[in-house]
């Protein structure tokens, strides 16, 4: 197993349980406690996790902490369908779309499969590759390098890519809003495609659940009004619902 690899399964063991002994990582890496020390020490100068005595826990107050997609899909998936299906009626049979990656957006391609002639732009290969559209759709990928872990394209081949389409509409996603500093995301790559799915389409959704309201990642995507509407969910509270009202942003609860 290469470092590099080796680092990212005590980081993804360490975030499924919360935390890790140096024993634990032992067995699973069959490494010595020397490496396996050196590589908390490394997982912990990224600010992801804090060295304990004895192993590491997880930093959920970190900015840059982001669940992983497996982990994301099983969050909130009640709310996040109900935005997806208030999502895609928002869509029209002949539109173009971007659907940013993530798992609410993976619940708007679920809806999207009646819909006919659509051209469907992503960086997800979720979104790509486990929905049957409409024969009449037609699904591009921006191309790019792929994140370990996340079924995700970024980079410099995705950017050069989204910089010369339109579209219709575009759905976005990320890991954090908040009304004042704007939506944020844990990583530079994906909040760097993020807006540049914003500058490509004539409307844009922001399609967060409840709980990404009132927090703030690593990275800036955009202010609060390069987004034309926000769909959520129920679980919105009244406090954010009167900011969103006062602030004049249109908003839909699912």
């Amino acid at each position: 197993m290469l470092p590099a690899e080796r680092r990212q399964t005590i980081l993804e063991i360490i975030q499924e349980q919360g935390s890790a002994t140096v024993e634990q990582l032992i067995e699973v890496t069959g490494t010595s406690q020397c490496t396996i020390r050196r590589d908390l020490d490394k997982l912990a100068a990224t600010g992801l996790v804090s060295r304990t005595h004895g192993g590491a826990v997880l930093n959920k107050e970190s900015t840059s902490f982001e669940h992983l997609y497996s982990e994301k899909r099983a969050l909130n998936l009640a709310e996040k369908r109900r935005i997806g299906k208030v999502a895609a009626e928002m869509v029209v049979d002949g539109e173009s779309l971007i659907l940013d990656s993530g798992s609410t957006t993976l619940e708007i391609a679920r809806n999207l499969t009646n819909k006919k002639n659509l051209t469907i732009i992503t960086n997800d290969l979720m979104i790509a590759t486990e929905i049957q559209y409409d024969p009449t759709t037609e699904v591009m990928v921006t191309g790019g390098s792929l994140r370990p872990g996340f079924n995700v394209l970024c980079g410099a081949v995705a950017e050069a890519f989204l910089r010369t389409v339109n579209v219709n509409k575009a759905f976005i996603s990320g890991d954090a809003i908040d009304l004042a500093r704007g939506l944020t995301n844990a990583n530079f790559a994906e909040a760097a495609l993020k807006s540049l799915m914003t500058a490509a389409a004539r409307k844009v959704y922001l399609v967060l659940d409840h709980s990404k309201f009132g927090k703030t990642s690593l990275a800036r995507v955009q202010g609060i009004d390069a987004f034309d509407a926000i769909i959520t969910d129920n679980g919105l509270s009244s406090e954010h619902q009167e900011l969103l009202e006062r602030l004049g942003i249109q908003y839909h609860l699912a």
